[in-house]
């Protein structure tokens, strides 16, 4: 009976190193991933990446919600910034025009662009996108001159 139970207690001896060598293991395997020096040697070019991405995409999503909160050149009324006078004169070549016949009135986009180039139509869309801004940009330059002049013409009478 002696030799069985010494055989056993040996057995559980060695299981004891075992799990001793099994925790230490464990142990330095933990203090080695949850060591941030380390982490950061290890992983640091795919944590960098990985930041990248964010803050790239972080930055396209606020730049498109700028965008699409500011009022875009085409949706402004320019016409309704200009003075009443020049309004009026505008009216008045507009229907000139009609009644010659020099404006053409196309039902859809599909219509106007059937047999143009590609540059055509490019400029096309350019132009129309680009109209509004120096029209405005015009009107305020013209306005402006008449105001210095009006006040240049007070200041010498």
């Amino acid at each position: 009976m002696g030799t069985s139970t010494e055989q056993a207690r040996q057995a559980v001896a060695a299981t004891r190193e075992r799990v001793e060598v099994s925790a230490d293991r464990l142990e330095a395997r933990l203090r080695y991933d949850f060591d941030l020096r380390q982490r950061l040697r290890r992983d640091g070019a795919k944590l960098a990446a990985g930041l990248a991405v964010v803050v790239l995409v972080g930055a396209v999503y606020v730049v498109r919600a700028r965008r699409r909160r500011a009022p875009s050149p085409a949706d402004q009324d320019w016409i309704a910034s200009m003075p009443e006078d020049w309004r009026l004169d505008l009216q008045e070549l507009l229907a000139e025009a009609a009644a010659r016949g020099h404006l053409e009135v196309t039902g859809s986009r599909a219509s106007r662009s059937v047999g143009q180039s590609l540059l055509t139509k490019l400029a096309f869309r350019a132009a129309r996108t680009a109209a509004p801004m120096v029209l405005s940009a015009a009107t305020e330059r013209i306005g402006r001159r008449q105001d210095e002049t009006a006040s240049e013409r007070g200041v010498q009478l």
